[in-house]
């Protein structure tokens, strides 16, 4: 699914991760919905946007079902209508964040359903520490419980497969590139960073196929 023209919601938005890919998604023209629980984060998220009239920023905490709940009719009344979730929020190593992307997805998914084409994108952390066996089965199993959600619907998944490398903003930017790129392709998995040869290397990522 191309970005331009379409409205994305991108949870974590004023962490690096997903400020970058909030900034790229926005360069690339598309109107976003920026989700974060830290205001003070999110302002500096819109500071740096390009196209300020394709931004709208949104205080809640995701991790919360009520808080998820709330963000469904506030991003309609914004943009009328949704295209995809970029949800980038959670990113803590040694938690399973998945049950509240599972969570997340069921509460967008009724609007996506409603769109031609739409996507879901779940950004999973892989820390250097986390490096092993482990961290390939959160990556399935993540990217299965999303399809099993979308099974028969014209949304599409990409997990990416992220390792964080922290403070370092070039590698988050081109994360955000490669994310967006395998979005836009419709892949099924994304490894993105600059430690994915060592990944391959070590067998934790697959080829890019079709989600």
């Amino acid at each position: 699914m191309r970005v331009a023209g379409k409205t994305l919601v991108v949870t974590g938005a004023g962490g690096e991760i997903g400020r970058a890919i909030t900034l790229e998604a926005v360069r690339r023209g598309a109107r976003v919905a920026a989700v974060d629980a830290d205001p003070d984060a999110l302002r500096e998220t819109a500071r740096q946007v390009v196209a300020p009239p394709l931004l709208s920023t949104h205080v809640a905490d995701v991790a919360d079902p009520a808080g998820a709940a709330g963000l469904p009719p506030v991003v309609i009344e914004r943009w009328q209508l949704l295209d995809g979730l970029i949800h980038c929020a959670g990113a803590v190593p040694g938690i399973d964040h998945r049950p509240g992307t599972l969570h997340l997805a069921r509460t967008f998914l009724p609007l996506l359903r409603l769109r031609p084409q739409a996507h879901l994108v779940g950004v999973v952390p892989a820390y250097r520490q986390a490096v092993h066996g482990a961290a390939k089965a959160a990556v399935e199993q993540f990217a299965e419980g999303l399809r099993a959600e979308c099974a028969g619907t014209n949304v599409h998944v990409t997990a990416a497969f992220l390792v964080d490398e922290a403070g370092v903003v070039k590698g988050a930017y081109r994360a955000a590139r490669e994310i967006l790129d395998g979005m836009e392709r419709n892949v099924a998995r994304v490894r993105a960073g600059s430690e994915t040869p060592l990944l391959d290397r070590l067998g934790l990522t697959r080829a890019a196929r079709p989600a």
